[in-house]
């Protein structure tokens, strides 16, 4: 019987998997590159944050596609219509995010809904999947906030115990989560002694599941992944973008203090992800349920642009097109029917060389793959699909993040941005994979035609050749 271990290394920079290879910390993914394997490269999503870049693996789309474009996020006409209402806004860092599976995109199933002989581990997007079939449904709440305060390797060995039992379960398809890399770079930087610790972890227990699929003869009809949704790079400078946007007059609404809402009367909303992007809501004269529009000239924008925490700012204009600003210039995207059309208006806003015109979704991914920014044009736009999407939408500058008020533990690294060590991810496969330029939402449609499964027509990923 085929089957598809997807394990998935939270938090991973490609660079730093690549590094440890070299020095020998990985001796079993080592192992399984050398033995028929393969490592590449892929763009994760914007945002780069956990939650969000699970919907390419699990769902095969772009988080605005499946409307889920932040940890956090404001809804603006429900907020219009009732502020007391659920779906008035949401933040997955609590006890919303119990409400995850019922937010995301209705019309698009998810794997769990087409491979109904899964399992899951340490994952909160689970529609579809049996109660118990999630093997950490009740402990899963316990772990990542112990997790998240001490990042504790203690939820990864739980992750392997599980793995190794659902082995010999006769699962098609498993997907494990190991948090460690995310929980300990968070808490002592991306390059810290208790994150590689967490990688050669990682790598032991490979190597069991590696044994356990040779012991039953299945590592030849198994398509084994290790991959992440989102690297890391370590934060030096926390900006407060609640504070920013009091200073210029604004009653803002943020997270953890939701009752704000029924004390003052808010014009402003802020969502951070990652800690590294935000989205920002403005009331429009008295309707919040209208899309803000700016001119790219205002003193708001100006103000932002000048910060030197913040690299990248996204908007809508009067005319509906995504205007993106930065120190460095001015560009706009528009949505045509065969791709996108990218024009810089002063400069180009992310350094890119001698790219403008419409441009294919392939071209992006190709022209971009090796810039400090892979794959930013495609995943701005479809960011802006959602209707939760921000009016302004920030990626923040390296060593910076968005955050300072109410994160405890302080973070000491981040992630969420634009920026390439957030966005490139390693991908390891027990098979060979022909192509070199791969986004993660590429995985779904090839995990299904491995198993033998029609893909659904509307993914936003292709299927990769392996072998």
């Amino acid at each position: 019987m085929k089957k598809v271990i997807f394990l998935l290394l939270d938090g991973a920079r490609k660079d730093t998997v690549e590094k440890y290879l070299d020095l020998g910390y990985l001796p079993n993914l080592n192992e399984l590159i050398s033995n028929g394997g393969s490592i590449s490269s892929a763009t994760s999503v914007f945002p780069s944050t956990t939650g969000p870049a699970y919907t390419p693996f699990l769902m095969g789309l772009f988080p605005g596609n499946a409307n889920l474009p932040g940890i956090r996020w404001f809804d603006k006409v429900n907020f219009s219509k009732n502020k007391l209402s659920l779906m008035a806004h949401r933040s997955y860092v609590g006890i919303e995010g119990l409400l995850l599976n019922d937010d995301i995109k209705k019309s698009n199933k998810t794997i769990f809904e087409i491979v109904k002989n899964s399992r899951s581990i340490f994952n909160e997007i689970t529609r579809g999947l049996q109660k118990e079939f999630d093997l950490t449904r009740i402990s899963k709440g316990y772990y990542k906030i112990k997790s998240h305060f001490s990042g504790s390797s203690s939820i990864d060995l739980t992750s392997s115990k599980k793995l190794l039992s659902s082995l010999d379960k006769k699962a098609e398809f498993i997907f494990c989560c190991y948090l460690g890399v995310d929980s300990n770079s968070h808490i002592h930087g991306h390059d810290s002694k208790e994150v590689l610790d967490s990688y050669k972890s990682f790598d032991f227990e490979l190597g069991k599941v590696i044994q356990k699929l040779k012991d039953n003869n299945e590592l030849e009809d198994s398509l084994l992944i290790v991959t992440s949704d989102h690297g890391h790079s370590n934060t030096n400078c926390h900006i407060e973008l609640v504070d920013v946007l009091k200073k210029q007059g604004f009653k803002v609404f943020s997270y953890p203090l939701v009752f704000s809402k029924l004390i003052k009367n808010i014009d402003a909303a802020v969502m951070v992800s990652g800690n590294s992007m935000a989205h920002l809501y403005f009331r429009k004269e008295k309707d919040w349920s209208k899309r803000k529009t700016f001119n790219g000239t205002e003193k708001i924008i100006e103000d932002l642009v000048r910060n030197p925490g913040i690299d990248i700012l996204i908007f809508i204009n009067e005319k509906s097109q995504i205007i993106i600003r930065s120190i460095r210039g001015m560009a706009m995207l528009e949505d045509k029917e065969s791709g996108l059309e990218y024009t810089p208006l002063v400069n180009d806003p992310f350094d890119y060389k001698n790219l403008k015109g419409l441009l294919t979704y392939e071209e992006i991914l190709d022209k971009t793959f090796d810039t400090d920014y892979p794959d930013a044009l495609t995943q701005i736009h479809q960011l802006f699909n959602s209707n939760r999407c921000g009016d302004l939408v920030i990626s923040s500058n390296e060593g910076f993040d968005l955050r300072d008020n109410f994160e405890i533990p302080e973070h000491k690294s981040s992630h969420g941005s634009l920026k390439k060590e957030h966005m490139l991810v390693p991908l390891i496969m027990n098979k060979k994979v022909t192509e070199d330029k791969i986004r993660t939402v590429d995985l779904f449609p090839t995990i299904l035609r491995f198993l033998n499964y029609k893909s659904p027509i509307k993914t936003d990923g292709k299927e990769l050749d392996i072998n």
